[in-house]
């Protein structure tokens, strides 16, 4: 390939001729920024340069044209190989494109996927839709929701579809499943009598703040151990959720993306939590100071760190949160349920769902309506004075506050003959017996 050096408007211009795509010459004006004078030497160099550029770029052009017609070569022999050994071979080769977290799960689901399928021996080639609709329901027989037996998809559909490009089998048989119902999920929670209880009994524990945040912010565990000083404003009174821990086997691994993109938000400091934090920062200073060079220097910007620095591992978190329940006879629930109670209780205390949606970084209103909405008891009272007041058939038209009064000495009465002296408690009833109520029935409201 030649070029030549060409004056535009006093500046050497690199001019290159070449042939395109199509096989037509075309010519390629590249500016050196030179003035004529003086500079003809290093326009030359700069040309050769750009040649030499433009020669590389047409043939990785040319070789990524050639790759794309030309016919993929693959093993047919692979579609006689086992199904189980497919999947598997599969995820191994997506490895590099997920986290190892993901990876390992998908190698749980590797090891159900061969129980199931090579007890019948069955290949690539034998899969059909009627053989995935029987693994699907001999994990529900084994006792998996719905929402588990999807996550099984995460690997079955992705790598049949790889089989179909490859063309291996004919179609991908996952592409015809049925859609599994999605599941009201059996949500376990403090209200907030049960979370001041909590709160009382873990004041001086190691894990008081923990626990605290996870009551008051509703974070994830995963966002909770990941949180680092460098994320705590305490001038301005914010805290930033822009990290997460995940522990895998004893390999700690930590990353900025975090579940969703609205995971990624900003809370105000509460002042009950901004406390306990000054505190935290003065226990580690102090143990600095003890462990002198043996501190471990590796989690220096985390804040759940032990006497040590060592990161606290999310297993730890949990069996102290059982331990703590076990021995103060609270209600068994899960560490999770602690965020399941944070929004149980906002949406009690008026707070809409919108809202709620934000603080708990959901991705989609829907996901928080869908999880919580059967808890806003509240809600269903209001809808049904404003029905009840829109259908009026010409009697006396209660106003809004007598219908508050009526509704507030029904409750009045009917706390007295179930036996409740507690508020709290009693709604807390309320709530459970409309769970109850709902759980053996389709939901035929629209």
């Amino acid at each position: 390939m030649n070029g030549s050096l060409q004056l535009k408007r006093g500046k050497w211009h690199c001019v290159i001729p070449y042939k395109d795509d199509k096989g037509e010459y075309k010519y390629k004006w590249i500016s050196t920024g030179l003035t004529e004078r003086g500079n003809k030497k290093a326009a030359k160099e700069i040309l050769e340069r750009e040649i030499e550029k433009l020669e590389k770029e047409l043939t990785e052009s040319k070789n990524r044209i050639e790759r794309r017609y030309k016919p993929k070569e693959v093993d047919k022999s692979i579609a006689l190989m086992l199904f189980s050994d497919y999947c598997d071979k599969y995820v191994d080769s997506i490895k590099d494109k997920i986290s190892k977290h993901v990876y390992r799960g998908y190698k749980r689901y590797i090891k159900r996927i061969r129980e199931f399928f090579d007890e019948y021996k069955l290949r690539l080639i034998d899969i059909t839709d009627e053989e995935l609709n029987a693994f699907n329901a001999k994990l529900k027989a084994d006792g998996l929701k719905n929402v588990s037996i999807r996550d099984f998809s995460n690997v079955l559909r992705p790598a049949l579809r790889q089989a179909r490009r490859d063309k291996l089998i004919p179609d991908n048989p996952y592409e015809v499943m049925p859609s599994l119902e999605r599941e009201r999920p059996n949500i376990t929670y403090y209200d907030k009598k049960e979370m001041s209880k909590l709160f009382e009994v873990v004041e001086g524990d190691r894990f008081e703040l923990v626990f605290k945040m996870a009551g008051y912010y509703g974070l994830r565990r995963s966002e909770l151990l990941g949180l680092r000083w460098s994320a705590i404003d305490f001038e301005h009174k914010t805290i930033c959720i822009n990290h997460k821990i995940l522990v895998i086997g004893n390999e700690v691994e930590k990353s900025d993306k975090l579940k969703t993109k609205s995971s990624r938000r900003t809370l105000p400091l509460l002042q009950a939590i901004e406390k306990l934090l000054i505190e935290k920062r003065e226990e580690i200073e102090d143990n600095k100071r003890f462990y002198g060079q043996s501190y471990n220097k590796k989690y220096l910007d985390y804040v759940f760190v032990d006497e040590s620095g060592k990161l606290i591992f999310p297993d730890t978190v949990s069996r102290g949160f059982k331990k703590i329940l076990k021995d103060n006879n609270l209600k068994d629930i899960r560490f999770h349920d602690l965020r399941h109670s944070c929004a149980s209780i906002l949406l009690a205390s008026g707070i809409q769902m919108k809202q709620i949606q934000e603080w708990l970084g959901h991705s989609h209103y829907s996901t928080t309506a869908d999880v919580y909405s059967h808890l806003d008891f509240t809600a269903k009272v209001q809808s049904g004075n404003v029905i009840a007041e829109a259908l009026d058939d010409g009697k006396l038209r209660e106003s809004s506050v007598d219908i508050e009064k009526r509704e507030i000495k029904r409750m009045i009465k009917e706390m007295k003959e179930l036996g409740f002296d507690d508020v709290d408690e009693y709604f807390n009833h309320v709530m459970e017996q409309s769970n109850h109520n709902m759980k053996p029935q389709k939901d035929h409201c629209m």
